[in-house]
């Protein structure tokens, strides 16, 4: 039978990655052993730390590892930012419910990161050869995400009102030159809570969630 349940988990306190993951993990244990029919939807935000894909170069870090929680972790892709002011959205998720296909699943990702820019009458794009959101020539949005047995980990960030130098000691995605933007440079009344709301609306209606609390 099709499962379209998820638990929804949307903090008011931002929060530090290590727990979080800790607890995507405990979910993706859960549906690829069978112990648990749910899925998980997370939104919120971090602590200020930087991650690294299971195949990301080093040198894109340009500053020693000590100065910064920096995590390696299990998703695809390179070297990102999270902080407050930034909005993550993690999706465990059982593939198996869906379309088993990554390649659908990372379209899937944008289609709603720009749905929800759109919403607020924001232009924006998707950009060939490259995973995320563009606005013009300005990265608005990444996306990461890990699968194992068809469970998916990790997901996506949406920078609204963030502090964007944290990314210039990194070479975001492993991009040369790539502009980061927050939403607020586009529609300055914007906050997490109202982009917050609205992700959780159109995930919902994307993957046609029925969600629960805990």
């Amino acid at each position: 039978m099709i499962n379209r349940t998820s638990i929804i988990k949307q903090p008011d306190k931002i929060s530090f990655f290590n727990d979080v993951y800790k607890l995507q993990k405990e979910y993706q244990d859960g549906l690829i052993s069978g112990k648990s029919n749910m899925n998980l939807i997370w939104l919120g935000e971090h602590q200020l730390c930087y991650t690294l894909g299971r195949g990301s170069n080093k040198s894109n870090l340009l500053f020693s590892s000590d100065e910064h929680d920096v995590y390696k972790i299990d998703r695809g892709g390179e070297v990102t930012c999270h902080m407050p002011g930034q909005l993550v959205t993690y999706l465990v998720l059982d593939l198996n419910d869906y379309n088993k296909d990554l390649n659908w699943y990372l379209r899937k990702i944008e289609k709603i990161i720009i749905k929800v820019l759109r919403s607020f009458n924001i232009d924006c794009a998707a950009k060939h050869g490259f995973t995320g959101v563009w606005i013009g020539e300005r990265k608005i949005a990444s996306i990461g995400i890990g699968c194992k047995r068809w469970v998916t980990i990790h997901g996506f960030s949406i920078n609204v009102n963030c502090q964007l130098q944290n990314f210039n000691k990194i070479i975001p995605c492993g991009i040369e030159g790539c502009l980061m933007a927050n939403l607020t440079d586009y529609n300055k009344n914007l906050d997490v809570n109202e982009v917050k709301k609205i992700v959780k609306k159109i995930i919902q209606e994307e993957f046609n969630f029925n969600f629960v609390s805990e």
